[in-house]
């Protein structure tokens, strides 16, 4: 079942607080890039087809505050 758009927003909130410690924490680039796929597989994996977009959008603001290039390499 889906999550509603505030149960999405509190799981982003919560991805990009963990990201910021990741950050802050200077870990690993491949373990940064493990931690945030993961977290963000599993928001999208909630989201309905409405907001998916709206979680996809969200997650690039999240990387590019932290100065991450959030474009495939």
């Amino acid at each position: 079942m889906s999550c509603t758009r505030a149960e999405l927003d509190g799981m982003l909130d919560e991805l990009n607080r963990d990201l910021a410690m990741l950050v802050l924490n200077e870990a690993d680039h491949e373990d940064l890039w493990a931690a945030f796929a993961a977290q963000a597989d599993a928001i999208c994996a909630r989201a309905g087809f409405a907001d998916i977009e709206y979680v996809r959008a969200r997650m690039d603001a999240i990387l590019r505050a932290q100065g991450i290039d959030p474009s495939p390499a």
